[in-house]
């Protein structure tokens, strides 16, 4: 995979998408996906194309909301992520968020396919610990 067009294309083949976001010129700049973890819990994920260097360095970010800011003890949950290999937390307005970036330009299927599937865990595991629920 060298694009983002390239990702969305394997994603749509390979993934239930629930919603797709577009620019201004209606290119697909983002995705959402819901994914069932089991236990009846769910996981929302985002991907989203981000261009560096003025546009000539492809990444995309995967990304899962798990809290809101206001409501957990966000201290806590940075110091339980510090292990992690993947995903970093990151506060989007009020809410807490797992993401991981990927270059586009070397991208092999592995490198889209287990992160995403630790972001989705993780994010989850984060939810039920933190805040308690499964809001996301």
């Amino acid at each position: 995979m060298a694009s983002w067009d390239t990702l969305v294309g394997y994603v749509r083949n390979n993934y239930k998408i629930a919603n797709e976001f577009r620019d201004d010129t209606g290119h697909v700049n983002g995705l959402q996906m819901l994914f069932d973890v089991g236990d009846l819990r769910s996981q929302l994920i985002y991907l989203w194309e981000h261009n560096l260097n003025g546009g000539t360095e492809p990444w995309f970010t995967i990304a899962s909301p798990f809290a809101r800011a206001s409501n957990v003890d966000v201290v806590g949950v940075l110091e339980s992520v510090g292990a992690n290999v993947c995903g970093g937390v990151a506060k989007v307005g009020d809410l807490l968020v797992l993401k991981h970036a990927v270059p586009l330009a070397t991208l092999d299927i592995l490198e889209f396919e287990r992160p995403l599937m630790l972001v989705v865990h993780t994010a989850d595991a984060l939810e039920e610990k933190f805040a308690g629920g499964d809001s996301f």
